[in-house]
């Protein structure tokens, strides 16, 4: 009898054993996760609130993780979001069980008045208003004026603004004349601080962030280090004097851009790294998709390879001779690109008439060309093109002529071939200036 006690019980441990690893056996990995959201990216409006609740196949004993931004914000099965930090958020679902994890990441933007569109920046009307910022509402369709103004009602920009740089949602805004640098939220266009170079007689350029703390402003003689977290201006940076125009930053180096110069300087300690000349005027400073670095000088564009600061030159031939930024008065430079179709856009250089036709170079083609002209009897002023990198759309700005005349401005707007799909008209003595897209 105990022995048969003994065999029953050791068969009924063996049967536990065998169902034990049937059901380990049966636990399925979760399948692919069906976000329910197009294109998983969500648009909400500052304070609105998103139910985010995938959808997948699993079962054993699930662990739920939603990030956001990288930091876990919750372990449930759904996650409602809603946040006022206007930009772009990353939020992150993982679900896991003992036989594997799948995960879905959707791209929250948190949108403000002025999220979607284009800000159109004006030096303003020497002697009469300060720079001013128009918005090209992409939904509404609409232009809207002075938007700066309107936003911060006690507060003018400085003199002639005449740069605009876009960095984590901050716009920050050049202007020639105190005040140099005006720093605004780019969603709400409220102001967050501004500075000046205090005690000279120096005009401020362009601007460029390396984080969210640290900056470069350039002016008519040198280049300062900015801290923008205090809005204080630092140290102006040793060995560099004249007029310096655009900057780029790559990889801890400043690239930034003389008349018919580039100096390369080392972000660390601010030393020069290297010089490169260039054959004439420049005319405008980008980055391409492969991080090179693409510089206009007339009939020639410089190209530099950020990896080793080799750099290149090429002749564009078939008459192209691209407007430069550095004359009687410097502007950012009409050069601009897409990488849709890895091409570089510019003005070509016009007589006292004024600048009337956009040419193109083809990277990858090597090859430079005429691409359109505007109507005859409007010209194209300002930085004059700039490639919109949400709608890839080609914009020109443009006034009817001098005088009376500036009061009319207008708008084109182009594809990539230069087909010519808007123009918007509107009146007043703007100037403009450059266009940039709160991407």
């Amino acid at each position: 009898m105990i022995l048969r006690r003994w065999v029953w019980a050791i068969l009924i441990a063996m049967s536990c054993l065998f169902v034990g690893c049937d059901k380990d056996e049966a636990i399925i990995a979760p399948s692919e996760i069906v976000s329910g959201i197009e294109n998983n990216q969500v648009d909400l409006k500052a304070g609105e609130a998103k139910l985010f609740s995938p959808s997948f196949d699993a079962n054993g004993t699930l662990v739920y993780q939603w990030l956001l931004n990288g930091e876990n914000v919750s372990d449930e099965k759904t996650y409602e979001f809603k946040s006022d930090a206007y930009g772009k958020h990353t939020l992150k679902f993982e679900v896991s069980n003992e036989a594997g994890k799948q995960a879905v990441e959707y791209l929250v933007s948190v949108n403000g008045t002025y999220s979607k569109g284009v800000f159109i920046v004006n030096e303003g009307w020497f002697g009469h208003e300060a720079g001013n910022v128009n918005f090209w509402d992409r939904e509404s369709d609409d232009i809207i004026h002075k938007i700066y103004e309107k936003e911060n009602p006690d507060k003018k920009l400085g003199v002639t603004t005449q740069f605009a740089y876009l960095h984590n949602t901050k716009l920050y805004l050049v202007s020639k004349a105190p005040a140099n640098l005006v720093v605004v939220n780019s969603a709400t266009m409220k102001e967050l601080g501004r500075l000046s170079i205090e005690g000279t007689n120096l005009q401020a350029r362009g601007f460029v962030a390396e984080t969210d703390s640290k900056g470069y402003l350039s002016s008519s003689d040198g280049i300062f280090q900015i801290d923008i977290s205090s809005y204080t201006v630092g140290a102006k940076l040793e060995g560099i004097s004249g007029e310096v125009g655009n900057m780029l930053i790559v990889d801890g180096k400043l690239y930034a851009l003389k008349a018919k110069e580039l100096i390369i300087i080392d972000t660390a300690d601010n030393t020069i790294e290297k010089t490169i000349p260039l054959g004439d005027k420049a005319g405008g400073m980008i980055k391409d998709k492969d991080n090179n670095i693409w510089i206009a000088a007339r009939k020639q564009l410089l190209k530099v390879n950020t990896s080793d600061l080799s750099s290149d030159t090429i002749d564009l031939n078939n008459d192209i001779d691209i407007n430069p930024s550095y004359g009687w008065a410097w502007n950012s430079g009409s050069l601009t690109y897409s990488k849709t179709n890895n091409t570089l856009y510019f003005m070509k250089k016009g007589g006292w008439s004024g600048i009337r036709t956009v040419a193109c170079y083809n990277i990858a083609t090597k090859e430079a060309k005429d691409l359109l002209t505007i109507d005859s009897d409007y010209m194209i002023y300002g930085a004059g093109t700039y490639i919109d990198p949400v709608s890839d759309k080609l914009y020109v700005t443009a006034i009817k002529g001098y005088g009376q005349a500036a009061k009319h401005n207008r708008l084109y707007i182009y594809d990539l071939d230069g087909n010519k799909e808007k123009t918007m008209d509107y009146e007043h003595f703007y100037f403009a200036a450059l266009c940039v897209a709160n991407d």
